[in-house]
């Protein structure tokens, strides 16, 4: 580059560029703008739904025939069979114009293949049996089978679960939302993979019969024939489907949401409130039900002995404006079973002990159009054999027997703590207390907010007072 100065005037620069120097800038200027086209051209298509979902598909595809050309293949048929039936749904999401949920079949699919792959089979399934009672059954997507429910049975997204008369069964969902299926009901698990949070949308499609979900830190819902329910975080909501597919919602804790008919704004729900839905997705005005009593006498955990003409007094708080109200009884803290199932119009019943073991009830208020609300959460009381003095009893008692089983994760911060002690025992774990079943059984859902090791500390207590403690560890991975 070469400088001249004009002697007369002002001051200019003169700059002279050679021919071959500016083909070099114009080269420079045509590759920025080849990259700039790229980068934007690339940039989108990432960003397009449809070349998100065919490449996710393409994905999904490659991993299963991975899988299928396996040495260990023919151990890992069902966790294939489950890859390829995701993959065919993403790919008939994908034909009907439904991207995003193309894209989460085929990442779904993808899991079932690489988990089959590295070993690690079955543990991201999406629910799982927490609690079976009764004639129980569950049918896998791609089976027409339908077999016995057990503790711990893994379901997926497209499972189906039914309940005979008189059964009822707990589910837990990987966010830690647990559903209970009451009898008489046909639901399936329905939960898909979000793209744009990478977690699960846990739900059920609802056929006929009752489902309550009570939810943790996420929300879950319930599908029905003519509803979507969401369900807060930290809420409780029963839902009910009849034989002419009507849909009942009571918000039992919390808060949730119903979607109905395309164009119709969404209902919102707080504690005590119902609606009603017919098949077509119209939903009637919000109704508020009475509060549930609180409940008095037999004290949480009361032992009771068999003899002469023992009895039981119930008692509980009036509600104003409540006609009667619902006393119900079990030895199934599901209520599955009813001993006692009566209306009262006073706030005190009396029943005749007559059988040994633990028991549960609870209350619920009748308003004046004869529509109950919620139930109160439920005491437990103890019957036990022989007439001698209850009090020298109890000091002669041993301390409560305690076994507690290796502590399970169920997914996230989730874990499992189950274990067995003498029924009628009080059991806290971690200083919060939980359900024992009448053959001394008990299991409770416990969240740690702390990654890496955390310890729990198990009481079991007996009616005298004396006491059983065991610990364990659990390891919470990031």
């Amino acid at each position: 580059m070469a400088r001249k100065t004009k002697p007369d005037g002002p001051a200019v620069d003169w700059y002279l560029i050679s021919v071959e120097r500016l083909k070099q800038i114009g080269l420079i200027i045509l590759l920025l703008i080849l990259g700039l086209a790229g980068w934007w051209y690339f940039s989108n298509q990432k960003r397009n739904p449809r070349s998100a979902a065919e490449a996710a598909i393409a994905e999904a595809r490659q991993a299963l025939n991975t899988l299928a050309a396996s040495k260990d293949f023919s151990t890992h048929r069902g966790d294939f069979d489950r890859a390829q039936h995701k993959l065919d749904e993403a790919g008939t999401l994908l034909g009907s114009g439904k991207y995003v949920e193309a894209e989460g079949a085929a990442v779904e699919s993808q899991t079932f293949s690489r988990a089959a792959l590295s070993g690690k089979a079955g543990v991201e399934n999406d629910a799982q049996f927490l609690t079976v009672e009764g004639d129980v059954q569950y049918q896998k997507s791609p089976s027409n089978d339908w077999n016995p429910a057990e503790t711990r049975t893994p379901l997926f997204n497209g499972d189906w679960v039914k309940t005979g008369s008189g059964a009822s069964a707990e589910l837990i969902f990987s966010n830690g939302s647990l559903y209970t299926v009451g009898p008489n009901a046909l639901l399936e698990v329905y939960s898909q993979f979000n793209p744009s949070t990478s977690r699960k949308n846990n739900s059920v499609q609802m056929t006929i019969g009752t489902v309550e979900v009570a939810t943790t830190d996420d929300v879950s819902s319930v599908r029905t024939p003519g509803i979507q329910v969401t369900v807060d975080s930290e809420s409780t909501t029963h839902v009910g489907v009849d034989a002419r597919k009507a849909t009942d919602v009571v918000a039992e804790k919390g808060s949730a949401s119903i979607a109905g008919a395309a164009g119709t704004p969404p209902v919102k729900l707080a504690v005590n409130d119902k609606v009603t839905a017919t098949p077509e997705g119209a939903v009637s005005q919000v109704k508020k039900l009475l509060m549930a009593p609180a409940v008095v006498t037999p004290a949480d955990n009361q032992v009771f002995l068999i003899g002469g003409d023992s009895r039981v007094d119930f008692s509980w708080e009036a509600v104003p404006t409540a006609t009667s109200y619902v006393l119900q009884v079990s030895r199934s803290r599901l209520f599955t079973s009813l001993e006692i199932n009566s209306r009262r119009q006073k706030t005190t019943a009396s029943a005749r002990v007559t059988a040994e073991g633990a028991f549960y009830w609870r209350v619920a208020s009748i308003g004046a159009d004869g529509d109950p609300g919620p139930f109160s959460a439920f005491r437990r009381f103890r019957v036990s054999g022989g007439a001698h003095d209850a009090g020298a009893a109890a000091q002669e008692a041993p301390a409560p027997v305690l076994r507690l089983k290796r502590p399970y994760p169920i997914g996230g911060p989730f874990y499992m703590i189950e274990g067995n002690t003498d029924p009628g025992a009080t059991v806290l774990i971690n200083d919060e207390e939980a359900d024992v079943e009448a053959n001394g059984h008990f299991k409770k859902l416990v969240s740690f907010a702390k990654v890496g090791s955390n310890a729990v500390v198990v009481k079991a207590i007996n009616a005298s007072g004396k006491q059983t403690i065991q610990s364990a560890t659990v390891l919470v991975e990031e």
